[in-house]
This record gives C-alpha cells, structure tokens and sequence, in this order.
C-alpha cells in the first residue's frame, strides 16, 4: 500500500511539475514583438441584460476611445430595468453608438447567444471587439491597441480581463484565480495551440463570425465566447494582445455563492472543448488534486518522508515561481507568500465546481 501511494504521489507531482514548464513557460518567458501600428475598423459589441446602472459608464468610456474608426453596439436583451429609456437617450447624444432592443427570444437560442448574434449581425465594421457591462477599458488606447494584431492570416485577438481589487479573502481568491485561467490561455496560445478566450477581451474577424456562427451551439448557455474559439482557433489565426492598455477591468463578485454560480457557468462550457483540450486541463487538474490530497494526506498520517517533503516544495517552487512570471507578463502581481494557500483553497472550490458543472442541466445567463 505504501508503494502504491509513494508511486501516485511521485506521478501526480512530477506530471504537474513538467505540465507547469512546458505549458507556462513560454509565457512566463515571453517577449512580445511589437505590432505595426494601423488603426483597423472595430465594432465594440456588448450583450447587456438589466445593466442600467452600469451602461452609463461603459458608454462614457467607450466613447472616450482615442480610435477614429469605431462603432459601439450595445444589444439590450430583454431587459426589465431602465436600460431601453438610458440607451435610446445616450444614442441620441453619441453618434458612434448604436442600440438594439431584444423583446423576445427566439426557439433555439439561450439569451446571451443570440444577443451577440444579433449585436454582430447588426456591426457595421470588419473586426469585432466583444466586452461586457460591467467591464471598463484600463486605457482610452484600448480599441487601438487590441485589434493591432490582424494581419491577413489572422482571425482571432485573446485579451486578457483582470477584476478589480477590492478587500476581502473572496476577491483575493478571484485575482488568483482569474489570473491562473489567464495564464492557461494565453499560455497555450503562445504556444500556438490556442484552446479558449473571454469574452470580456476578445475580437475576432466578422465575416469569420457571419459565416461560422455559434457552430450549432446556440441553444447551450455559456461558450459564446471560449467554446467559439475552441472550434475555430488555431496555431495560424490566433495572437495575443496583453499590455495594460489593451485590458478592461471587470467587476467581481461580492459573494461566495455568486461567485461559484459564476463559475459553475463558465465550466459547464468545458464540455464542449476538443477532447484533446478537455484532457489535457483534465491531467492538470486532477494531477494538482491528487498531489494535494497525497502530500495532506502524508501529513496527517506521520508518513512524511524528506524525499515527498522535497518533492513538494520543488513542485510549488515551479508552479509559484512561473505563475508569478507570467502574472508580470499579463500585468498582474500577487503576494508571493500568499500564493500556497490560495494553490490549496483552488484545488479544494475547483473539485467541488468541477463535479457540480459536469453534472448541471439548467444553468441561465441573469
């Protein structure tokens, strides 16, 4: 039984140890070529559903953008708040604004989809530029910066969307965890196997859009983003932008319970990835839980031995050190000395999460 448990825990380490400089690496080591400057024609699409005391300020700052050649499509989507009577004003004020109501939602659709579709249907320029209610640009650069990277192969744009910083154990948490999902994918495309982005900070080319659509997914809640670029991303058509200028900041949320919803959301859409990709986040994660448990589990039972005890900190010393690497790559910094307990509260929410998400069948978009 020892030796079992010595060989799964010498697995689990090594396997996640090999995975974090392989897979993080390149970013963490990363150095970005500098794009040639062009002012390409953008379409800032946002899906908005009883955001009316966000819009105001989105708006403001979307049109505070140093760009000349954009539009802004916000897409109300049956809201039940003051959002029609705020829009229809703001438009009437900013030219560069336009504004499409939802009162009804079609058979086969879920709602933030077919809000997208239509804000995309209805954009006017050659790439769109997706981002939500309550996420503000960090610079008035923003639109400027994001699509300089199309060129005439290119077709997606990942950005990444850090949260604000407010206090509390909660938001801590989600700046960790916000920047190890960022790290993930915009590792993987740096590497050239690009497998998801956000929706908060993603532009892609619209006649990619117009004639691929959701793929036969709009009936699923979630994936209008990451799914999207799971089936039509590849090591030709992606690039990352991620300089401070490029990001918008979103806003957390304030409660646990929200939080998990949230999460149960976004991993629910995982379901839906490429095989190749499920697996390969699959063995992190469970090579991250097993480790954990094993190393806990040694602890706990007095049979802890130096070479385990080694084994580990070599283990955390790899994950904390590129995490925090490429954390200054995407503009990021977190409390070093912080960083096992938040490793540890990860793997115990994301085992929980995980099973839940796997398992759901009604999950809405509010």
């Amino acid at each position: 039984m020892e030796s079992l448990f010595n060989f799964i825990f010498l697995l689990a380490v090594c396997w996640e140890t090999a995975f974090i400089w392989y897979n993080w690496g390149p970013l963490a080591f990363f150095k970005p070529k500098p794009s040639e400057e062009k002012e390409n024609s953008v379409s800032v699409v946002v899906a908005a559903r009883n955001e009316e005391k966000r819009l105001e300020k989105l708006v403001m700052a979307l049109m505070g953008q140093n760009h000349k050649r954009y539009e802004v499509v916000i897409v109300n989507d049956r809201s039940e708040d003051g959002s029609l009577a705020l829009l229809d004003s703001l438009a009437q004020e900013f030219s560069k604004l336009k504004v499409i109501h939802i009162d009804t939602l079609p058979d086969g659709w879920t709602g933030k989809k077919h809000a997208v579709y239509q804000g995309i249907q209805n954009a006017r320029k050659t790439f769109v530029l997706l981002t939500d209610a309550d996420c503000i640009p960090q610079s008035p650069e923003r639109i400027n910066q994001m699509p300089q990277g199309f060129d005439n192969q290119t077709e997606f744009i990942l950005g990444f969307s850090p949260y604000q910083k407010k206090p509390g154990l909660l938001n801590q948490f989600i700046q960790f965890e916000t920047l190890l999902t960022g790290v993930q994918y915009i590792s993987a495309a740096v590497r050239k196997k690009p497998y998801m982005g956000v929706g908060r900070n993603l532009a892609y080319r619209k006649k990619l859009f117009l004639k691929e659509g959701f793929g036969g997914d709009e009936v699923f809640v979630g994936g209008d983003d990451d799914v999207f670029v799971n089936k039509f991303a590849n090591r030709r058509n992606t690039k990352v932008v991620m300089n401070a200028e490029s990001q918008v900041v979103s806003e957390p949320k304030e409660s646990w319970r929200e939080y998990f919803i949230q999460k149960i959301r976004h991993l629910s859409a995982g379901k839906r990835y490429h095989i190749k990709d499920q697996t390969r986040l699959g063995s992190f994660a469970l090579a991250n839980v097993v480790g954990w448990l094993l190393f806990l589990y040694a602890i706990l039972s007095n049979q802890m031995e130096a070479w385990i005890l080694i084994l580990f900190i070599c283990r955390s010393l790899s994950f904390y050190s590129i995490f925090t690497l490429s954390g200054q790559k995407l503009n990021v910094k977190l409390a070093f000395w912080a960083l096992p307990l938040f490793d540890l509260c990860y793997t115990i929410c994301y085992t929980v999460v995980g099973l839940v998400a796997l398992t759901a069948k009604r999950i809405k978009w509010s």
